[in-house]
């Protein structure tokens, strides 16, 4: 056997054993479009000065990985909480996302940093539980760059600290909810509601009235397993 032979059959093995090795990699996180849905078509919703917010909690891991590239984001502890406002309105409004709540009997939950969320979903043990009844202080958040893609996404898709949503507009994002018994969601889920304080006008600043948004009826609507 000549050596050129040689060369070329290591060669092509070299390449078959990286593309084997390719394979069998994990894949990285990929960024997944979202958004939102007509209005309507969420069950659980509340109507109130020209205002409509739905909520629409992704309370399984088969829901959540229909948004988000990991497929036990729930299993490790994070629940995505959607947002969504239309504005029929001739003005803006502004909701501020960091004074929603979860009201499950006595709690009032905050939402977690979308980058603890991250943390949360790649971390070996399960992350250390954020208060209850403030989101400050955060705890410690150490991420590692081979999750940035993860982090870009959770960031984007958000809601942010104050949310604009313009005249006769649609406007959403994620909040991130520490969840530490996930089999048991769908029954304290169907219990709670959704606070949402905070909602003014981007006009003059006048405060509109709260909404307090029962579950129950998404959780009613989402499939059994």
């Amino acid at each position: 056997m000549t050596s050129k032979i040689r060369l070329l059959r290591f060669g092509l093995l070299v390449a078959a054993l990286l593309l084997l090795a390719a394979l069998a990699a994990p894949a990285g996180y990929k960024a997944r479009p979202w958004n939102p849905r007509p209005i309507e078509s969420y069950p659980a919703r509340l109507v109130s000065e020209g205002v409509t917010i739905a909520v629409d909690p992704l309370f399984t891991d088969a829901l959540a990985a229909q948004v988000f590239d990991k497929p036990d984001i729930v299993a490790r502890g994070i629940m995505p909480l959607a947002i969504i406002i239309f504005n029929s309105n001739d003005f803006p409004i502004d909701v501020e996302g960091k004074s929603i709540e979860l009201l499950q009997q006595e709690d009032r939950i905050h939402s977690v940093d979308p980058l603890f969320a991250v943390q949360c979903i790649y971390a070996s043990k399960p992350a250390s539980k954020v208060p209850i009844r403030s989101p400050i202080p955060l705890p410690k958040i150490t991420i590692m760059k081979s999750h940035a893609e993860a982090c870009g996404d959770f960031k984007e898709k958000s809601f942010t600290l104050l949310k604009r949503v313009e005249p006769h507009g649609t406007a959403g994002g994620f909040l991130f909810i520490q969840v530490h018994n996930a089999a048991s969601l769908r029954k304290t889920l169907s219990e709670s509601k959704v606070y949402i304080p905070n909602i003014y006008r981007g006009d003059n600043g006048k405060g509109l009235l709260y909404f307090e948004i029962e579950l129950k009826p998404a959780i009613d609507a989402a499939p059994q397993k």
